[in-house]
């Protein structure tokens, strides 16, 4: 076996591949969406022939590897492998392969390695076993009805905007102090959006800000979207993001009415897929969320070079 580039005749059959990856991965899991348009699949290859490294037997393909080189002020410079972004017959292609990948990728200074895996032992202990965990989780929920909202005596509800930014930045602030409590302790990544960050958010006809008052003060919010096309999620998908709720507010169902109306909007305005993510080691979020039918598809795997 040889690890090397991808070179243009192997597109093809690299494309296939995720294909029949993706089959494997819907047929095991009915909220992942296996569709997706080859032919653009096969385009982005052919401009990422540089960055996406194949596995050769006997001059069959026996894997691919593809980390995007991205940096943000959240989680830094990493490499970020998608659903799409690898394929391997056994842990040992995936050994080989990683091992001429993540080289590349700590020459670019890319030492941050996150790879979105499909939640089954099968999937995810090759990846264990390079040293990875479990960071957060992709929760999928299939809109089928609408949801009954009780609104807790004295709140109410408002959509938010561009004037909102000082409330969404607060409000925001508070969801990256509960991250760094016990036991997620994310305690060295600013998880917070940026004060520009936030007010392009609240400036796109396509957001919706969901603000809760309670005796005219900002208590609560939450922040949903379209999601953007990606591969394993459905067409009409809404993202719900930015829940956050004031602590001396907390536990009087005020999560709950707020995440109910933003479902039974996302549904009459068309969207028939619902997603969010969490943090794994976050079982109140986990919770929270599996308590509406949020279900795990893929599991966003982390590995720091030069950490253990």
């Amino acid at each position: 076996m040889i690890v090397r580039r991808l070179e243009p005749h192997d597109i093809d059959r690299v494309v296939e591949r995720v294909k029949e990856r993706l089959s494997l991965d819907a047929r095991r899991h009915e909220l992942v969406n296996p569709n997706f348009s080859k032919q653009h699949f096969a385009e982005a290859l052919a401009h990422a022939t540089n960055q996406t490294w194949v596995a050769e037997d006997a001059g069959d393909i026996v894997g691919h590897l593809y980390g995007a080189l991205l940096e943000s002020s959240e989680y830094g410079k990493g490499a970020w492998v998608g659903p799409d972004g690898v394929s391997f017959d056994s842990p040992e292609v995936l050994d080989a392969l990683y091992a001429e990948a993540g080289l590349a990728w700590i020459e670019n200074e890319a030492v941050e390695h996150y790879a979105w895996i499909f939640d089954d032992v099968v999937d995810t202990t090759p990846w264990y076993e390079l040293g990875f965990a479990r960071m957060h989780a992709r929760g999928v929920l299939a809109l089928r009805g609408r949801r009954e909202e009780a609104w807790p005596l004295g709140y109410s509800l408002r959509h938010g905007g561009p004037d909102d930014l000082e409330i969404a930045l607060q409000l925001d602030h508070i969801l990256d102090e509960a991250q760094q409590r016990g036991p997620s302790f994310s305690l060295f990544v600013e998880h917070a959006s940026r004060p520009e960050e936030m007010l392009d958010t609240l400036e796109d006809p396509d957001v919706r800000h969901y603000v809760v008052e309670y005796d005219g003060d900002a208590v609560a919010q939450c922040i949903t979207f379209p999601l953007d096309p990606r591969r394993g999620s459905f067409d009409d998908t809404m993202h719900v993001s930015a829940l956050a709720v004031r602590p001396e507010h907390e536990h009087r169902g005020v999560a709950q009415a707020l995440v109910r109306r933003a479902l039974n909007d996302a549904e009459s305005a068309g969207f028939r897929y619902a997603e969010t993510n969490w943090r794994v080691a976050n079982h109140r979020a986990a919770h929270f969320w599996q308590r509406y039918g949020f279900r795990t598809t893929y599991v966003r795997l982390h590995r720091t070079i030069g950490a253990g």
